[in-house]
């Protein structure tokens, strides 16, 4: 597609210098994947343990909660299997 002339002057006017599309949203996959990155560096740091169902910690009870869901759900824990460096998604927690 070729654009017209007066478009392209109108869009090299250095006034729209820093226009720029809206990035996409990311998709609940994507933010699935994000969250279990988190929970992978947590387990890294932490000598590849999965967090535990801790009250009194609560950032640690947060992505034990967050890997319970994931678990869960068959469709999202087979979505991020091929990541799972640790094992963490054959964790059982005690409810």
């Amino acid at each position: 597609m070729e654009w017209p002339k007066d478009l392209l002057q109108i869009f090299a006017d250095p006034l729209f210098a820093n226009v720029h599309p809206r990035a996409p949203r990311p998709t609940e996959d994507d933010v699935v994947r994000v969250g279990f990155q988190e929970l992978c560096q947590w387990s890294s740091v932490h000598g590849g343990a999965a967090p535990k169902m801790n009250k009194r910690n609560r950032p640690e009870w947060l992505l034990a909660r967050r890997l319970q869901g994931i678990i869960d759900d068959d469709r999202r824990r087979e979505m991020l299997r091929a990541n799972d460096e640790y094992g963490l998604l054959d964790t059982v927690y005690d409810d």
